[in-house]
Parts: C-alpha cells; sequence; structure tokens
C-alpha cells in the first residue's frame, strides 16, 4: 500500500473501504513499508493542532499495526535507485516512488494500490508489479 492509500484510509475511509474489503476477501496479505509510513506520518507530526495530531497518530498507529510492515533494506536502497535511475534516463522520474516498489518486489508483492497511478504505472511497466487504483 502506498502512502496515498495510508493516507485515505485513515482521513478518507469511506474512498477505500472497497478494496480493502475485496483485499480481506480474496485474502490478500496488505502490506506496506517502513517508507511509506515515514511519509504518512511525516504528515501527521506537521499538523500544527496538538489534539488532532494525537489522534491521528493514533488512527494511524491502528491502521499500521493490522498491516505488515515490510523494512527497507541496503539492497531496496539499491534496487530502487537502479529503477529510478532507469527511468529518469527515459524521462519518467517517478521520485522515491522507486523505495516503495523496490521493497515491495522484495518482501512478495504482486501489487502496489495507490492513487499516484502515473508514478506507478510507469514502475509497473518497468517490473511487472501491479497497480491497483481506488
Amino acid at each position: 500500500m502506498d502512502t496515498t492509500f495510508l493516507i485515505d484510509i485513515v482521513e478518507h475511509p469511506e474512498e477505500t473501504k472497497g478494496v480493502v474489503e475485496r483485499f480481506e476477501r480474496e485474502h490478500e496479505t496488505l502490506a506496506t513499508t517502513t517508507f511509506n509510513a515515514y511519509e504518512a506520518l511525516l504528515g501527521v507530526h506537521s499538523v500544527r493542532d496538538g489534539a488532532q495530531r494525537t489522534k491521528l497518530l493514533d488512527l494511524y498507529s491502528r491502521v499500521l499495526s493490522r498491516l505488515v510492515v515490510l523494512p527497507l533494506s541496503l539492497e531496496d536502497a539499491a534496487k530502487a535507485a537502479e529503477l529510478g535511475g532507469e527511468l529518469r534516463r527515459r524521462g519518467q522520474d517517478v521520485g522515491a516512488d522507486s523505495l516503495t516498489a523496490a521493497t515491495a518486489l522484495r518482501g512478495g508483492c504482486d501489487g502496489i494500490v495507490t492513487r499516484n497511478v502515473a508514478h506507478f504505472q510507469r514502475i509497473e511497466d518497468a517490473t511487472g508489479l501491479a497497480v491497483t487504483s481506488y
């Protein structure tokens, strides 16, 4: 699950409910990466209102506890750099999303759930990692 999905599952659950229910019905393992957790939590820690920040931290903690969180390894960083560099040479830069893709591939995932279809479509074309949008 990409950062967009993590954010939406917490802050806009009506948009993600159908996808989560479908994966649960199909007995799919729901996973994200430590990098995606970082991106989502960075946004939370940027919230100025302390009470709102505390509420969001609790919600994200609950969501993350229900997911497999794949750690980012040196191998992932190297693969992400290779993938990102290849796409950049083609004029298809995907930024840090290559970290998500490389970690997912090493973790045995076959797809990414995201709202950021433009970047992950480029990654799908390069890796075969299926993109599910919502």
